[in-house]
Order: structure tokens, then C-alpha cells, then sequence
């Protein structure tokens, strides 16, 4: 979120603008949801997704588990959580956790790959962008 309002912020927008575009989202965040929601309910999700041996090795369970939660709850796109198994599985970590899973869906979500040329994340000591 305060990735967001930086972002806002070097575009010239003002802190009570971006304020009050919060605060409508927060408002009306679930109507929004609802209609995109039905737009959508044409076909059906498959119920589960099942991790092949190389992404099993790649992802510990709880990993798996926050990121299949956070798709259920539709936070993530069906294209979102496989970007997001193929860069854990690609970046050869040992058995990543829930915290190198969570900076992974950063990372995606973000779209990374983008936003770092324009210079808006950096790298730190640590496994992961920041």
C-alpha cells in the first residue's frame, strides 16, 4: 500500500486526494469486487491445483498452502499463482517459506520486472528484492 502512494505521490498527486482514493476503495472495494466477480463466473475454477514433484521439492507445504489461500479468497488470478510457482521453482531456492513466498507474490503482483527498470524497488543484503 505505501508502495502505492509513493508511486501516486511522484506522479503529483496530493496526500488528500490519495487519501480520499483510499478511503473510496475501502468503501466500495466489495461492490467493485461483486461486479468483477460476475463477469467472471461464466467458467468454472478447478477446485484444486496439485504440485508436481520438482515444484514440491521447490515449495514447502505452508508456502503452498498461503498461496493457494490467498487464490481462493480470489486475491490471486488462476495466471497469478502459476507465475508465481514457476519464479519460486525457478529461482532454486532450498524448500522456500512463507515469508520467501510472500515476497515471490510481491513480486508478481507488482509486476517486478517492469516497475524495477523504472527504478521503484531495490536489492538488499537479504534472498529477495525489496
Amino acid at each position: 500500500l505505501q508502495f502505492i502512494m509513493d508511486v501516486l505521490l511522484e506522479r503529483g498527486f496530493s496526500e488528500d486526494e490519495i487519501s480520499s482514493a483510499m478511503a473510496w476503495l475501502v468503501h466500495h472495494g466489495e461492490t467493485i469486487d461483486r461486479l468483477i466477480k460476475k463477469q467472471n463466473d461464466g467458467v468454472p475454477r478447478p477446485v484444486w491445483r496439485q504440485l508436481i514433484d520438482y515444484e514440491r521439492n521447490a515449495i514447502s507445504p505452508e508456502a503452498f498452502s498461503y498461496l493457494f489461500h490467498l487464490r481462493e479468497l480470489d486475491i490471486l488470478s488462476d495466471d497469478d499463482m502459476e507465475s508465481i510457482i514457476e519464479r519460486a521453482v525457478n529461482m532454486k531456492l532450498p524448500n522456500l517459506d512463507v515469508q520467501d513466498m510472500q515476497d515471490i507474490i510481491v513480486m508478481v503482483v507488482l509486476d517486478f520486472e517492469q516497475n524495477a527498470s523504472a527504478g521503484y524497488f531495490q536489492f538488499t543484503a537479504n534472498r529477495l528484492s525489496h
